[in-house]
């Protein structure tokens, strides 16, 4: 699998957000969910894995000890068990940011992947990180003027991301403030595509 260099100059960390319940889905696990003859969080990583980030996060909950062994994790990934996902996807995001302030260096954004989102190409999340020229704050994709995924957030917003709760996460902070989001539009909905729709 070939790995598409980022700059040096763009330290980014990823984030896969993959506690949910996945209330939607009827089938069983729902990251177990099979995309082209693989598990649907396993195409993520392997995206990711493309990307060559700096560092990459997976938050997942308790339930992944009954699951783990179907996946092939990268050495380079770091696992977060979130205890307290039945109270949303603030608390995966607020864990992960801990997380990522813990390390020796701060990266100049974070990519918020969702695990329940298989269908974003490579050629997709460089188009974003085009934008990542550290004026530009939160980046996302939209199609149709309906917000996608990944995001991409500067560091200058890390401490906001720790204020937000409940069942909501990014948007808190766009709603607050639209001035600091830039969009990149898409002509394809694979940036909006989850696997309940």
């Amino acid at each position: 699998m070939e790995k598409i260099l980022i700059e040096p100059r763009k330290k980014i960390f990823s984030i896969i957000l993959s506690a949910g319940e996945g209330s939607r889905y009827k089938r069983g696990f729902k990251l177990l969910h099979q995309i082209n003859g693989k598990p649907m969080l396993q195409v993520v990583i392997d995206l990711i894995e493309q990307l060559s980030f700096s560092k990459n996060f997976l938050v997942v909950n308790p339930l992944w000890n009954e699951i783990e062994n179907n996946f092939k994790i990268p050495e380079n990934f770091i696992i977060l068990k979130n205890f307290k996902y039945k109270e949303g996807i603030s608390t995966s995001i607020k864990l992960a940011i801990k997380e990522v302030i813990k390390q020796k260096e701060l990266p100049e954004y974070i990519a918020i992947f969702l695990a329940d989102m298989p269908f974003i190409t490579k050629e997709d999340v460089l188009k974003i990180l085009k934008f990542c020229d550290g004026k530009n704050k939160i980046i996302a994709p939209f199609f149709e003027e309906k917000k996608g995924f990944p995001t991409f957030v500067h560091n200058s917003l890390f401490a906001d991301l720790l204020t937000i709760e409940g069942d909501s996460g990014i948007k808190q902070i766009i709603k607050k403030n639209p001035e600091l989001l830039s969009k990149v539009k898409f002509d394809s909905n694979r940036v909006i595509l989850d696997i309940d729709q």
